[in-house]
């Protein structure tokens, strides 16, 4: 061992490594692809109920598509099918209104 090391040495004269860096802190859970999730129920829900949840759906699902596509969460495949189904809904909203609304009128509901 010579004179100037800080580090003890083992028999054999092998100096064992300092361990002056700390590990890495845990880092938290990778982005999920909840906002990909909100957006294919948005859009059912839409599908279902009304038009304001699929224009939701649309907007989430490009979002949450886009974030897939840069690498900063998952769920790439279910925003799309979030952002598709939501247009599918608001064809299909559109299409019962033009439907519905002449036949009330012929009916006399608006007066």
């Amino acid at each position: 061992m010579s004179e100037g090391s800080e580090e003890p040495a083992d028999r054999d004269g092998y100096v064992h490594p300092s361990y002056e860096h700390q590990p890495y802190p845990p880092q938290g859970p990778p982005p999920g692809a909840g906002l990909a999730i909100g957006s294919l129920v948005c859009s059912i829900t839409g599908f279902m109920l009304c038009a304001p949840m699929a224009v939701a759906g649309i907007v989430t699902g490009h979002i949450a598509f886009h974030r897939a596509r840069r690498g900063r969460g998952t769920g790439g495949a279910l925003a799309l099918a979030g952002f598709v189904v939501g247009y599918a809904a608001l064809i299909f909203q559109g299409i019962l209104l033009a439907l519905i609304v002449p036949a009330l009128v012929r009916s006399g509901v608006f007066g």
